[in-house]
């Protein structure tokens, strides 16, 4: 086992990518794989993704994220917009709504994790692409042991898993 802070990232059915904790910067985690891709995560919510070809530059919170919060109180709307490189689109709505699926007990390198799996229902009206991203969040602390969740329109989903997480 790695003694860093380390994950798991596959695109669509792509390979699964190694990427470690190169830097905290407030609540943003920036994991970074050997061949340069970034990924940048903020309390489990993918914010920011480098290197790949299309490119996440940014996401804006309207809201405060359901995701972060760790209360496991989801209801109602969520609005945040994300902006894309390639192409290059900034400000894209984004409109959400979140449900608890169910208590599961998942498995990450042989270690097993009591979670919540909760879906989060996204539509971005102005560039027509809806979409559902999962997340599996521990159940005594909310913190997201593994992500499926989306980027950009006309692109595979990503999926993260948390091997060794920071602090």
């Amino acid at each position: 086992m790695l003694p860093y802070a380390s994950m798991g990232a596959k695109i669509g059915r792509g390979q699964r990518s190694l990427l470690v904790l190169g830097r905290y910067d407030g609540p943003d985690r920036h994991w970074i794989s050997a061949d340069r891709a970034a990924v940048v995560t903020r309390n489990g919510r993918l914010i920011r993704l480098y290197g790949i070809g299309a490119d996440l530059r940014d996401t804006h919170e309207i809201d405060d994220d359901p995701v972060a919060a760790a209360t496991f109180a989801f209801e109602g709307l969520h609005r945040r917009s994300v902006d894309l490189g390639t192409p290059l689109k900034y400000g894209i709505p984004i409109e959400s709504f979140f449900t608890v699926q169910r208590r599961e007990t998942i498995t990450i390198l042989d270690r097993q994790h009591d979670t919540l799996l909760v879906t989060e229902a996204n539509d971005a009206r102005t560039v027509r692409w809806s979409f559902v991203n999962q997340y599996w969040l521990d159940f005594d602390t909310g913190y997201v042991w593994r992500s499926v969740q989306h980027f950009a329109p006309e692109m595979p989903a990503v999926t993260l898993e948390v091997y060794k997480r920071d602090v």
